[in-house]
């Protein structure tokens, strides 16, 4: 592959890809794992991956219009630290951070209910909120 990409290392910083411009973070993971954000005639995306609540993934949802953020454990369980955000922990880091609309997606059915986590969520943060189901389309 590498006669038709160049790839680079990933590392903490803010670079421009054609029209955008895109910040990467390290967040709170075991595994190296980055949160996004991409900037673009004043429109602003982020997204999670997987994290447990960090500072980074704050600074990278600020401000955003869409937050499409993992929402992977339930509120109230005894989950393993630092690897994935519960419904709530998504609400408030949307609510802090400000953001215009949150989506969650990489929900677990095995570890609980998509009703119980979108109730923590939306406890949590009063914007739009909704579960993002394969083939939905979202407007920036």
């Amino acid at each position: 592959m590498d006669d038709v990409y160049t790839f680079y290392g990933l590392q903490p910083g803010t670079f421009p890809i054609g029209p955008f411009t895109v910040t990467v973070d390290r967040v709170n993971h075991p595994v190296e794992t980055y949160g996004v954000r991409l900037e673009s005639k004043g429109r602003v995306l982020a997204y999670s991956s997987d994290t447990a609540p960090c500072e980074a993934l704050l600074r990278l949802a600020l401000g955003a219009d869409l937050f499409l953020c993992e929402a992977s454990y339930l509120d109230g369980m005894d989950n393993p630290p630092d690897l994935h955000l519960t419904g709530g922990e998504a609400g408030e880091v949307a609510t802090k951070a400000g953001v215009g609309q949150l989506l969650l997606t990489h929900l677990v059915s095995a570890w609980g209910s998509e009703a119980d986590t979108l109730d923590a969520a939306s406890a949590a943060f009063t914007g739009p909120l909704e579960i993002v189901r394969p083939g939905s389309r979202y407007e920036i």
